[in-house]
């Protein structure tokens, strides 16, 4: 072998050598990196917790009282509590059917209990408007309410005789009636409301058919024809005086 090939052969190994050592250091510099990545990304291992730590139900163990959220597709679903309207009370059959006639009961029971027989306090007897317990429109006071008397129209000044025998308890001015004139006999009394003159006095006795006064206006009624204002009352509750007219 020549100098020369000697040479070259020598310088060949040399390169190899140091590719080798280079490579090994690549190799390791590449794992201690890859050694560092690991630890630092690595996620550290903990304890387990137990599924009623944590409040979550374990895998393959059974949910209970879980409440699933309804998917709600962008539709805006209100949170507020839902509105709950008052149970609707039925009245029992007995007592729907004994209520519309429960008024007409009691009028028949204070009719009963009054004994007396009523005429007619104006000269025509005409009626302008009827009893009733049922609620009427009042023109002048624009409001609706039970009309308890019976109006018997008359002109101004018109004479007004009692309806029956018996004491005249009460003489007074009321705001909504006007002059009122109150004659009673046993558990009845006649309230004459609407009165312009008065011709007797508290404690007089007077017959049925005798001159009380004259018509006059009744104030809550103003906006009717002049008339005046009969309530007739047993034992203080009222009734309709043509229950008790014509009684012979």
């Amino acid at each position: 072998m020549s100098h020369y090939e000697s040479k070259t052969q020598k310088t060949r190994r040399e390169k190899i050598g140091f590719y080798t050592a280079l490579s090994i250091c690549l190799i390791a510099i590449c794992m201690a990196v890859y050694s560092t990545y690991s630890t630092v990304t690595e996620p550290k291992k903990t304890a387990p917790v137990s599924a009623s730590e944590t409040g979550v139900a374990a895998v393959n163990e059974p949910v209970t009282h879980a409440t699933v959220p309804m998917p709600t597709f962008g539709v805006h679903v209100s949170t507020a509590p839902p509105v709950t309207e008052p149970p609707v009370t039925e009245l029992p059959a007995s007592e729907a059917a004994e209520k519309p006639t429960k008024g007409r009961a009691d009028a028949l029971e204070t009719m009963l209990a009054a004994d007396v027989n009523l005429t007619l306090p104006t000269k025509t007897g005409h009626v302008l408007r009827e009893y009733t317990r049922d609620s009427v429109y009042n023109k002048t006071l624009n409001t609706w309410k039970p009309h308890t008397g019976v109006d018997f129209d008359a002109d101004l000044g018109e004479e007004v005789v009692s309806m029956l025998s018996g004491e005249v308890t009460k003489i007074y001015d009321d705001k909504l009636l006007g002059k009122t004139v109150e004659i009673t006999v046993n558990n009845v009394t006649l309230c004459y409301s609407g009165m312009g003159g008065v011709n007797v006095n508290q404690g007089d006795k007077v017959d049925r058919g005798d001159k009380i006064g004259t018509v006059g206006v009744v104030p809550m009624e103003a906006s009717d024809p002049n008339h005046i204002h009969v309530a007739v009352k047993v034992n203080g509750t009222t009734a309709d005086p043509f229950s008790f007219i014509g009684n012979d």
